[in-house]
């Protein structure tokens, strides 16, 4: 792995700008959205922050998740440069999933099914780097990711009771108003 302590580093600035942030966030309307939040949920299980309202989670979560990709790939180029050396392949990160996708779109368990199977000449016409290749590379990257996630959690992790506090003193004394609020609407009182 490419130099973890500047990960370590920019996961704590990063939750130092959302500390920072955090006084600022006010509640949202409840407004009814059309998709559901596919990276927050991994976190707050890991975190056991599942009662935190979803925007202040979001906020922390999808920055934590860009430093995240972002050092994902750069360590994927650093340790296999040949997948993406000639553009026949590509490595990404769809919602935690490690993908790697040849030229034409397919993803190499594809390719892996496919009933032509590269020949080692296929392989030194087209990059050098055949199917089988690709997929073994993937269960290389599909441990590096994790063990970004982990790394990332468990920092996270550390700073638990700094979060915890911040919670506490910026949005419950909001929510709490909130509910107030709407109690006082719907009573009368």
């Amino acid at each position: 792995m490419l130099r973890p302590y500047r990960f370590e580093r920019e996961l704590d600035r990063s939750i130092a700008q959302w500390l920072a942030w955090l006084p600022r966030w006010e509640p949202g309307t409840l407004r009814r959205r059309s998709d559901v939040c596919t990276i927050c949920p991994r976190y707050a299980d890991e975190l056991g922050l599942d009662d935190l309202p979803h925007g202040p989670l979001h906020a922390l979560v999808t920055s934590v998740e860009s430093l995240l990709i972002e050092h994902f790939l750069r360590n994927s180029a650093a340790k296999f440069p040949e997948l993406e050396r000639d553009g026949e392949w590509k490595v990404w990160l769809d919602r935690g999933i490690v993908r790697i996708t040849a030229s034409d779109g397919r993803e190499v368990d594809e390719l892996l099914d496919d009933d032509e199977p590269a020949t080692p000449l296929d392989a030194l016409l087209h990059g050098g780097v055949t199917p089988v290749q690709a997929a073994e590379a993937r269960v290389e990257l599909v441990r590096l990711y994790y063990g970004l996630f982990h790394a990332a959690v468990n920092r996270l992790g550390n700073q638990r009771t700094v979060v915890l506090r911040a919670v506490d003193a910026y949005i419950e004394p909001k929510i709490q108003r909130m509910a107030e609020e709407l109690v006082s609407e719907v009573c009368g009182a």
